[in-house]
């Protein structure tokens, strides 16, 4: 079972494949440190269900947009922090956090999400979510191996 470690690595390995693939629209440096960013919290993403340090930093992310959401007045998107909050207290270790098809669908949700919010930064939400789920890829892939990634698919 790889450590968190590990995952960052693994992480930065999906960032410089992405950039690789994506790096023609990286406009700036911090548009790559942002890359970076969103692919090693991908990385981290999947353990969110344990004790762990993913988890304390989701923790602190949300308190974060809760905080945003508070000093912008955006009350209408309380409901779906509190869900966010309790999800991953709820589910089992290895569960739906570590199912490929949930790490897809959840940066789509994100993704669209974020841009019926703030329709300007649409595409920078688009890039920062595939790096994002670039990211939970190499996680799933280092627990699990090629082929036991896709099986609950």
């Amino acid at each position: 079972m790889p450590n968190y470690k590990t995952h960052l690595f693994g992480g930065l390995g999906a960032y410089i494949i992405g950039m690789c693939a994506l790096g023609r629209f990286c406009q700036s440096t911090e548009c790559g440190v942002e890359w970076l960013a969103f692919a090693l919290a991908g990385a981290l993403f999947p353990d969110i269900d344990i004790k762990s340090k993913s988890q304390k930093l989701f923790y602190l992310l949300l308190l974060f947009i809760t905080s945003v959401i508070y000093v912008e007045k955006r009350y209408d998107m309380l409901p779906a922090i509190g869900v966010a909050t309790f999800f991953p207290l709820l589910v089992k270790h290895r569960s739906i956090f570590h199912r490929l098809w949930f790490v897809v669908l959840a940066s789509y949700a994100i993704w669209r999400t974020g841009s019926a919010f703030r329709p300007d930064l649409a595409t920078m939400l688009q890039f920062d979510m595939l790096f994002f789920a670039a990211g939970a890829i190499s996680h799933l892939w280092l627990d699990f191996g090629f082929r036991r990634m896709f099986k609950p698919w």
